[in-house]
């Protein structure tokens, strides 16, 4: 790192309430009233403090809604001697053990709140989705696509970041998130309910995984840039598309080209088309399959769920024009900048 870049960050974080701020985002994003509730000072003092780590590029901020949500910048989650002396201050500060306190129960408040709004529609939660797979079988059925995909591109990644940059879209309340961030450079979830993103900014938060953030998203019409992502899950959302074609056309123009592209639904066998009366959210494989090919998507594996789970499944798509045989230095392996939204005002 340049000295007068060590110099700045060194300045920036030379003070009480800035330490304060960074130790709390070090766990995940938070809105400005979060910080200014846990740090019991006054909202345009906290502004103050939070724009001068913003200048020094230690925080990045962006908007959902009404609030304004900051978080840890990419660069500093690659300079892991801030981290160090946050977490070494972390552990022998009182005050910032409290602050912490502090914030996880303003995540629990919010999650509350979420939780209450959402009561009287409960059908978009996937948590009480009819028949959805249990985290142990969702992992395991992960861990082995994604082994899979990286045994294909020896090289790509290394070994604490071995899928890249994830895209969770319908993220829900974060559950394939916290199974994946441990191995992603960066996680991303988007929704379209502002109580699933509150509800998945908590447990997050909660299981102080700082790699990930949730925006506000709609499968159609994504806000980020061409190939920004390796891996790209469509989780119980193309079910209920209008525009299914355009769903995964959007996903893959995200999607960078040696990635692998996940879909997790409702799908079921062909053979059950002419069986079955089956409507609603279901897919049927012949269906994929052939959307998948007019969108230029390989459909490569469909993995069933045996057991509560058989009308679950899970498709993996890649690229027809993807060849194993890419040598390393061919993949394109640009980082996706989500920090670079304009923020007008901040609640």
């Amino acid at each position: 790192m340049a000295l007068d870049s060590t110099l700045r960050t060194l300045r920036a974080t030379a003070d009480p309430t800035r330490l304060r701020l960074l130790a709390l985002v070090t766990n995940g994003e938070a809105t400005v009233g979060e910080l200014v509730s846990v740090l019991g000072q006054s909202q345009p003092r906290v502004s103050r403090h939070l724009k001068i780590l913003s200048d020094a590029g230690l925080v990045s901020r962006f908007r959902d809604g009404h609030s304004v949500y900051y978080r840890l910048s990419e660069a500093v989650a690659d300079q892991q001697w801030v981290r160090q002396v946050i977490d070494q201050a972390a552990e022998s500060e009182v005050v910032l053990h409290t602050d912490r306190q502090g914030m996880t129960q303003q995540k629990k408040l919010r999650e509350g709140d979420a939780m209450a709004a959402s009561r009287p529609d409960m059908s978009h939660w996937s948590e009480v989705a009819g028949g959805r797979p249990g985290a142990g079988a969702l992992q395991e059925q992960l861990d082995e696509i994604l082994d899979a995909a990286r045994h294909d591109f020896p090289g790509e990644f290394n070994s604490s970041s071995d899928i890249g940059d994830l895209l969770d879209i319908g993220a829900g309340s974060g559950t394939l998130l916290q199974l994946l961030a441990g191995r992603a450079r960066s996680a991303v979830g988007v929704d379209t309910s502002r109580e699933m993103r509150l509800l998945a900014r908590s447990r997050l938060h909660q299981a102080g995984l700082a790699n990930c953030t949730i925006r506000d998203g709609d499968i159609h019409q994504l806000p980020f840039a061409d190939r920004s992502f390796d891996v790209v899950i469509v989780d119980e959302v193309l079910g209920r598309s209008a525009n299914p074609q355009r769903a995964i056309a959007e996903a893959m123009r995200v999607l960078r080209h040696t990635g692998r592209l996940l879909i997790l639904d409702h799908i079921l066998p062909i053979a059950q088309r002419l069986n079955s009366e089956t409507s609603g959210s279901h897919l049927f494989e012949n269906q994929l399959r052939t959307l998948m090919q007019e969108q230029g998507v390989r459909f490569e594996q469909c993995v069933r769920f045996v057991g509560k789970s058989p009308d679950y499944a899970l498709v993996v798509g890649r690229r027809q024009s993807v060849s194993t045989h890419i040598e390393p230095g061919q993949i394109q392996t640009s980082r996706n900048r989500l920090d670079q939204q304009p923020v007008n005002s901040e609640n």
